[in-house]
């Protein structure tokens, strides 16, 4: 039997700021379930993903405290976040010899309005041969150059079969014909462009190949415009499926 580990609830306020959704069951494990599931993507094998992690943009700790309550808790996890209060919390309350926690002082609008006015920073010192790179609601706030920086740092980062678990916002490029060669990205918001970066497919597909990844896996949104998880490795031994075209019923102009 899972044997249940009590650990603090995040303090309402920060899991307000990391999204609408705060109830605890959002941040449990109660059955010690792999978090993100067996993740048995040929030629990996189920659980063997879980080894060692690296969560980009942990916020308030959300997955790490899932990830403590894993029958098989992964070997080590490193998270990181823009938010200091979240990861002063973080550090506080989950942290132990094989959960670590560290503050990315890089600037954001509304996420990290009072932080040096980094556009991004390396990371690539924080570990080696992660088997995981979590990256849950980060790239999808990021601008191209952002993005392009911070996967090629994570090409330092990832094991020999490790993989990136990424979530994405897409569009088809087609659907909107003013737009030229060096314009792939649509925004929502006009005083905060970050607040939701949306990405031409055909760019994501090329950016990602010229760094030498391969899509192994896509989780398509279950509602149009959503979320879509990504997941990356430069282990050739995986299928590569980046010539596939989304659904339309996830990506808007498909």
């Amino acid at each position: 039997m899972h044997e249940k580990i009590q650990l603090p609830l995040p303090p309402i306020d920060l899991r307000r700021a990391v999204s609408p959704i705060t109830d605890e069951s959002f941040y449990s494990n109660p059955n010690g379930d792999y978090v993100w599931g067996p993740l048995d993507i040929p030629p990996l094998l189920a659980g063997e993903a879980y080894r060692k992690i690296f969560d980009f943009g942990c916020g308030c700790g959300r997955e790490a405290r899932q990830l403590l309550g894993q029958s098989r808790q992964p070997e080590m996890y490193v998270g990181i976040d823009i938010n200091a209060d979240m990861i002063e919390w973080c550090q506080e309350n989950l942290q132990n010899d094989r959960f670590k926690f560290y503050y990315h002082d890089v600037w954001s609008a509304s996420y990290a309005p009072g932080n040096k006015r980094n556009r991004f920073l390396p990371i690539e010192h924080l570990g080696r041969d992660f088997t995981i790179i979590e990256a849950n609601s980060v790239f999808t706030h990021l601008h191209a150059d952002q993005s392009q920086f911070y996967l090629d740092q994570m090409r330092k980062m990832l094991s020999p079969k490790g993989l990136i678990r990424a979530s994405w916002f897409f569009f088809n490029k087609d659907a909107f014909p003013p737009m030229g060669e060096t314009q792939n990205t649509l925004f929502i918001d006009e005083a905060d462009l970050t607040l939701g970066v949306y990405y031409a497919w055909s760019f994501f597909v090329a950016m990602i190949r010229r760094l030498g990844y391969r899509l192994i896996r896509a989780e398509w949104a279950y509602m149009l415009g959503f979320h879509n998880i990504m997941y990356l490795s430069l282990n050739k031994d995986f299928a590569d499926l980046s010539d596939v075209n989304p659904p339309g019923s996830s990506v808007v102009g498909f």
